[in-house]
């Protein structure tokens, strides 16, 4: 029974006893899918890949998130693959990166983030150990001499074999690796990581030429005769002077780069009790923390600015702190008092103080007055940094100090002899001096030739292939291979922390990293830091938000009112969007976690939104 009460005035009861009773009514036996609400809508959404944080500021375009994936779903020989799509040597950045991408990381919004490097160490090591290599074309008749080993030189043979030419590689040492080989301490990278990329270059047809210097046991100009491009990427290994007295009229002066070379190859200089190292930079640290370990007492880095102003990374500062380094700050020797032997009597140093800003941005050091004190070491390391130099070229071109000029497609804008087009990257030219950036200056350069050798404009192609809002590339767009979600890409999207939906992610620690105690690793060059095993890297991969890729969450199905988003089907990635009845109301996109939907006007076409 059914009671109706309306005021006191207007009071009716009305009894139903069964459906009988009921009045004569309208009912549609029917639906309502003729009501196609998809006609309010004027704006859309759409599902569309976009650049995460991470991929965004790598100097390389690494497509970080889908490799990681790929881990995820213990595909690692298929991730190591994907990996050098964009970046060749995963085993190497994977050490001496200076994390970029985990600066970006969209994670630490939430905790801490995630230890991309670490994984990216743990898949190339993974490769290494297989001997895994892409697959190479056939040679399409056009050549490359590449002129230096280093990693702007590695990149560039890679990537040119991929794109089908015959590669030659000149290297003036007796080893392979350029700086890499002879610039960064065993301890960071083993030389045998090293010996395993060119393994494998050389597997892919790449010819290697150590012990060759160009423009003494073979010539800049028949280089340029006998190649069709030329790739100097011969780094940049002139040390910068202090011009101080007694500079030059001692043995136990030398320069940074001198002395990890020497290490390198195999010597052991005698340093002392007590050495100074002065420089601020990677370079700087490095050579402390080598001078540690041959068995020096005291190591004091003296650098003239403050620590702030230090371009060295703060990582490799703490851990060289750990290892018993000292750091002088503003403070510069200004004499070096030698006896009659060349030894070091006395190092005659001065206080320094903060000007204004010079040139690189950072308050110029001023010497204080009255302000000199002595300093006693048996060895004076100098790293004042490197300049650019490679003599055959720039006896050529003119370019006396600093770097090359090159255009946008790194080609080198002086004219030189011969049939060669020549271009340089590294630490030859002006672009920040990271392994990263080498190895992006290769990727570029090889595109660049293709698109000389194909007759075709570089400047449109760069600007289909572009990442993000940064410089580097994208190969396998140029390559025209498929993405790993069969998903519409913007590579100029980026996805920062303001587009991750927070709510729905639960904080998670990174997994730990086995470091060997300071006191240990100090006495002798082995590595310290252990590569992550498959279970810790499947942990650490377990926290990676995804930014902007679908995952298929659910979220935006959930949460649909109109029912309009529909599965593709068990054997088909992702969903759709049924526009008939989407009203585009954009509660999708506001719920999707990780900005994977975006909304457009109503008149863009799907196929090339």
């Amino acid at each position: 029974m059914m009671q109706v009460n309306k005021r006191s005035d207007m009071a009716k009861k009305v009894e139903i006893g069964s459906w009988r009773d009921l009045p004569p009514m309208n009912i549609s036996m029917g639906t309502m899918l003729h009501n196609l609400t998809g006609s309010w809508r004027f704006i859309k959404p759409i599902y569309l890949d976009k650049v995460p944080a991470c991929q965004n500021t790598c100097p390389c375009g690494n497509d970080i998130e889908a490799w990681i994936k790929l881990i995820q779903r213990k595909e690692i020989r298929d991730a190591y693959l994907y990996i050098k799509r964009e970046e060749p040597f995963p085993a190497i950045l994977g050490r001496v990166c200076f994390r970029f991408c985990e600066e970006a990381c969209n994670r630490s919004g939430l905790d801490e983030s995630i230890r991309i490097r670490e994984l990216e160490r743990f898949v190339g090591d993974m490769g290494i150990s297989k001997g895994i290599y892409p697959q190479v074309p056939d040679y399409h008749g056009k050549s490359l001499g590449v002129i230096g080993s280093g990693p702007a030189g590695m990149s560039v043979a890679y990537f040119a074999r991929l794109l089908g030419f015959r590669v030659t590689i000149f290297e003036a040492l007796d080893v392979m690796g350029g700086i890499l080989r002879v610039g960064i301490p065993a301890y960071r990278l083993p030389r045998s990581i090293v010996e395993a990329e060119f393994e494998l270059l050389k597997n892919m047809g790449i010819t290697l030429r150590p012990g060759t210097r160009v423009g003494q046991d073979i010539s800049l100009e028949q280089c340029c005769r006998e190649f069709d491009y030329i790739f100097v990427g011969a780094g940049a290994h002139k040390s910068r002077r202090l011009g101080i007295e007694g500079e030059d009229a001692s043995p136990y002066v030398m320069t940074g780069l001198e002395l990890l070379k020497r290490v390198a190859l195999g010597q052991t200089p005698t340093l002392g009790n007590h050495v100074t190292v002065v420089g601020g930079g990677n370079t700087a640290i490095d050579a402390a923390r080598t001078a540690i370990r041959l068995g020096a007492q005291e190591v004091t880095v003296l650098y003239r600015r403050t620590e702030t102003e230090m371009p060295a990374h703060p990582e490799e500062v703490e851990e060289a702190r750990e290892e018993g380094v000292n750091f002088h700050f503003l403070a510069a020797p200004d004499k070096i008092e030698l006896d009659e032997g060349g030894r070091i009597q006395r190092l005659i140093c001065c206080e320094m103080e903060l000007g204004p800003p010079d040139e690189s941005g950072r308050r110029a050091p001023v010497k204080k007055p009255d302000s000199h004190f002595q300093m006693n070491t048996d060895t004076l390391i100098t790293a004042l940094g490197e300049i650019p130099w490679f003599e055959p070229l720039q006896t050529f071109t003119k370019v006396k100090h600093g770097p090359l000029q090159t255009d946008h497609k790194l080609f080198v804008t002086q004219p030189l002899p011969g049939k060669a087009k020549v271009y340089a990257g590294g630490d030859l030219i002006d672009i920040p001096h990271t392994v990263a950036h080498a190895l992006a200056s290769g990727k570029r350069a090889a595109i660049a030739m293709d698109c000389d050798r194909r007759g075709i404009n570089f400047r449109e192609v760069e600007s289909k292939i572009s990442i993000g809002d940064g410089v580097a590339l994208s190969f396998s767009k140029y390559m025209d291979l498929p993405p790993l979600n069969p998903v519409r890409q913007d590579l100029h999207q980026v996805v920062n922390r303001d587009r991750i939906v927070y709510d729905y992610f639960e904080e998670a620690s990174p997994v730990q990293l086995h470091i060997r105690p300071p006191a240990q690793r100090k006495m002798d060059f082995e590595p310290y830091v252990s590569t992550l095993t498959q279970e810790e890297a499947g942990q650490e991969c377990e926290r990676c938000i995804h930014c902007g890729r679908c995952t298929e969450c659910d979220n935006c199905l959930i949460f649909c009112p109109d029912i309009s988003i529909l599965p593709n089907g068990e054997d088909s990635f992702g969903y759709r969007f049924d526009y008939d009845y989407c009203k585009g109301c954009g509660i999708c996109f506001t719920e999707c976690p990780r900005h994977a939907i975006s909304m457009v006007d109503e008149d863009v076409d799907i196929e090339e939104a």
